[in-house]
């Protein structure tokens, strides 16, 4: 489940509430979700409650309603209301990875593929991370900016290398086993580059992209440090290896397309 998809049942949420709790036209506006201030809070956040409700004193009732329709959808773990109506979600650790699968499937139907933001339902293009054939460009911007993403581009292909010569397929994959803290960063960071992608070409600058890859980059340091793709001589090889190497080729698609729309190379070794 993506931010996107989150946002078409917000919108959902807000169409089904009670007369007097939403305010009118509250389903046709815009619905931010955002990741919250601490990872602990959940995966995504939203205001949708305090900036949809009829009046103030509503707002705690809207979020309640918000929270009771996320939890009926079978991608969410839980949502939760904080402060004055605030609502934070976590996803399922399944529905959390299923970015990184539908990044692969996106640019296996492409030849060169390159990040392109837009809305779901749209054939040209696809939300959260998904890639899909689009030679535009954001903005160049400094070598030097670019140069951590490129690092992080070649540590993740030097690791997917390695799994691959130790013999890992991804013919048995378990999604839901992709739920350590830094593969939920990870998982994360890749889901949010659409919005990114969107507010650099709002913007025409490339410093929303790129401040979006330097998280996903960032991600995949933590993540390696901590997560083995390839096990160690003594481990078999599992399903959990095979969904790591699944989420490593998602993360080495998101950062090479994001590069070239940077107009930077993605060198696979450095």
């Amino acid at each position: 489940m993506t931010p996107e998809d989150l946002q078409t049942a917000l919108a959902r949420a807000l169409a089904l509430a009670a007369d007097g709790l939403a305010a009118p036209g509250a389903a046709e506006a815009p619905v931010e979700v955002v990741p919250p201030r601490r990872p602990e809070l959940g995966d995504w956040s939203t205001t949708a409650a305090l900036r949809a409700a009829a009046r103030p004193s509503g707002r705690l009732d809207l979020a309640e309603h918000i929270c009771a329709h996320l939890r009926s959808l079978p991608e969410v773990a839980s949502a939760d209301i904080a402060g004055p109506g605030f609502v934070n979600i976590t996803l399922t650790p399944a529905a959390r990875a299923q970015v990184a699968l539908d990044i692969i499937t996106a640019a296996d139907a492409v030849s060169e593929p390159t990040l392109r933001s837009g809305s779901l339902g749209d054939a040209g293009s696809l939300p959260a991370g998904r890639v899909v054939a689009d030679t535009g460009q954001v903005a160049s911007v400094d070598a030097s900016a670019v140069r951590p993403l490129q690092l992080g581009h070649a540590a993740v292909c030097r690791e997917e290398r390695r799994a691959h010569a130790a013999g890992i397929t991804t013919e048995q994959v378990d999604a839901s086993s992709l739920a350590h803290p830094t593969e939920v960063r990870l998982l994360n960071a890749l889901a949010a580059i659409p919005a990114a992608l969107d507010r650099s070409r709002r913007r025409k600058r490339g410093e929303p992209l790129l401040t979006g890859l330097s998280e996903v980059s960032a991600a995949i340091e933590d993540w390696l440090g901590h997560c083995r793709v390839t096990p160690t001589i003594d481990e078999d090889i599992t399903a959990r290896h095979a969904s790591r190497l699944v989420l490593a080729r998602a993360a080495i698609i998101v950062l090479a397309a994001g590069l070239r729309q940077l107009g930077a190379s993605a060198p696979e070794r450095i």
